[in-house]
C-alpha cells in the first residue's frame, strides 16, 4: 500500500484548498503544464525529438489530473499513465478508459516518445531519485525527451503552499540547478532546455503569454527542465 492511497478521494479537494491563496483552481493547473508540454515539444528545445503522434508517459498520475488535457492535446496519441498509488490508479481506470495504466515498476522494453514528471520528483526521496530517473532514461526512445515539472524553491508563495499541503508533508523539493547535476551527471541525460513558468495566477491567466520572455526569471510559481538520453 502506498501512502498516497489514502490521499486519493480527497485528492481534488485537498489540492484546491493549498491553491487558493493563488486563486488558482486544480483544473487550470493541470491544462496549465500539458499546454507548456505541447509548446515544448512543437516549438521548443524538444521539437525535432516529438513525433506526429508522440507516446506519452504520465509518470506519477496521481488521481489524472493531467490526463484528459493529454487527451485532448495530443489527438492521436497513445497516452500511458502509472503511479504507487493502486487506489489512484482505479480511479484513473474508472474515469478514463481511453487511457494505458502501466505499473510503476516499468519493465525496460517500454518506450516512450515522452515521459511526463509533473510535480512528482519532490514526492521522491533523494536516496532513490537516481535508480528511478535512470530507469526512465531507459524506457525513452533515443529520440525521446523526459519533461520534469516542479515547484520552484526560491518562490516564497510556492513554499508556503507546499508546507501547508497534508500530501507534501514529506517532500523533498529540489532547485532547478540540482535537476539538472542530477539528470547530467548522475543519470547521463543531456539537458536540451531549462526554463521557470506558472507566473500568473488563474484570473490573470491572458499573461501567460509573457511565459517564454520571463521563462529565466526565477520568480515562477513553478519551473521546467527537458532532458533526452
Amino acid at each position: 500500500m502506498s501512502e498516497f492511497d489514502k490521499f486519493a478521494a480527497n485528492y481534488n479537494e485537498s489540492l484546491r484548498n493549498s491553491l487558493a491563496l493563488t486563486r488558482t483552481s486544480d483544473k487550470y493547473q493541470a491544462e496549465y503544464k500539458v499546454r507548456l508540454l505541447k509548446n515544448l515539444l512543437v516549438r521548443g528545445a524538444a521539437k525535432s525529438r516529438a513525433t506526429t503522434h508522440p507516446t506519452i508517459l504520465d509518470f506519477g498520475c496521481g488521481v489524472g489530473l493531467s490526463l484528459p488535457y493529454l487527451l485532448e492535446q495530443f489527438p492521436g496519441s497513445k497516452i500511458f499513465a502509472t503511479d504507487v498509488s493502486e487506489v489512484s490508479l482505479e480511479i484513473v481506470r474508472a474515469e478514463l478508459p481511453q487511457v494505458t495504466i502501466i505499473n510503476s515498476a516499468l519493465n525496460a522494453a517500454e518506450k516512450f516518445d515522452v515521459i511526463l514528471m509533473s510535480t512528482v520528483l519532490h514526492h521522491i526521496t533523494s536516496s532513490a531519485r537516481v535508480e528511478i530517473l535512470e530507469n526512465l532514461r531507459a524506457n525513452l526512445k533515443p529520440d525521446g525527451c523526459l519533461v520534469v515539472i516542479e515547484h520552484n524553491t526560491y518562490n516564497p508563495l510556492t513554499r508556503r503552499i507546499v508546507s501547508n499541503c497534508p500530501m507534501d508533508v514529506d517532500a523533498e523539493l529540489i532547485s532547478m540547478s540540482d535537476i539538472k547535476k542530477l539528470l547530467s551527471r548522475g543519470c547521463g541525460f543531456k539537458i536540451r532546455e531549462t526554463g521557470y513558468c506558472s507566473f500568473f495566477p488563474e484570473p490573470l491567466k491572458a499573461l501567460t503569454k509573457l511565459d517564454p520572455i520571463l521563462k529565466k526569471i526565477p520568480l515562477g510559481g513553478q519551473y521546467f527542465v527537458v532532458a533526452t538520453p
